[in-house]
């Protein structure tokens, strides 16, 4: 039997407490004091971000009109459509190193360096709708489990910064909308399974039923890779009673053989 949406929102709330955050929030900034600060991406000391790698990642990540090459298509072949996806850059190189270092090490404050170029993609993006009715962004939520180990959810964390600074209008509106489903609760990350695995498996997310049919809903994730988990989160948004009319993420991996642009 499945866990009602409500329960499982529950739980993302518990995770996402001021008081836990907070708590996490202390205990990196301790760790930040008490061991010598260096480079996210480089290592070199004295700088949490050094002047040559926010150079080039700057160089790395594009405000919009996007190139042709960061624009990708997912089949959802369930309901005979495809999902545009927009991409603010191709991941690689420093950007690569920011964001592992955003999501796995902690550098929190990185999402604020991402937060702008991933708010003006959606911006641009967003197709106008009548009257008053708003489009809801969806962060792809991480598990709890990785919530639990790095104490924020990253993609949610940037949306909240362009949020907190004003880089949204007032028809978007941010929506934890999707959860885990209860088999996948504590699931590990997508990229340690292999492509085939990803586009086989079960289907990891629930959404809450829409409030007004056919709501309209930007997806927003951190990496593109074979696209599963934004088909899976897609068709549970579509069954669910919401219009999903594009995808953004803040990078798109390109195949082995893709010679980089950049």
């Amino acid at each position: 039997m499945e866990i009602p949406t409500a329960w499982l929102r529950a739980l993302d709330t518990l995770s996402q407490r001021r008081s836990v955050r907070w708590m996490s929030f202390g205990l990196r900034e301790l760790a930040n004091f008490l061991v010598p600060t260096s480079c996210a991406v480089c290592s070199r000391a004295d700088f949490r971000l050094c002047p040559e790698c926010r150079t080039e990642i700057q160089h790395q990540l594009f405000l919009p009109p996007l190139p042709d090459g960061h624009h990708h298509y997912v089949e959802l072949p369930l309901i005979a459509q495809q999902l545009p996806v927009s991409s603010c850059g191709i991941y690689g190189r420093e950007l690569a190193r920011a964001m592992l270092a955003f999501k796995n090490k902690q550098r929190y404050f990185l999402a604020a360096v991402f937060a702008p170029y991933l708010a003006a993609a959606i911006n641009s993006s967003c197709i106008p709708q009548p009257g008053t009715v708003a489009t809801y962004i969806v962060a792809v939520p991480s598990s709890l489990k990785a919530v639990g180990k790095r104490g924020y959810s990253p993609v949610a964390s940037m949306l909240e910064h362009g949020m907190a600074r004003g880089l949204y209008p007032s028809e978007l509106v941010i929506r934890p909308l999707l959860h885990y489903r209860a088999r996948s609760v504590l699931a590990g990350a997508q990229k340690l399974k292999s492509g085939s695995a990803r586009r086989g498996g079960q289907e990891h997310f629930i959404a809450e039923r829409a409030d007004a049919p056919g709501r309209p809903v930007i997806l927003v994730d951190d990496v593109l890779t074979t696209g599963a988990t934004l088909r899976q989160a897609a068709m549970a948004c579509h069954k669910a009673g919401y219009s999903v009319t594009l995808g953004i993420v803040l990078a798109l991996t390109k195949p082995p053989n893709h010679e980089s642009e950049q």
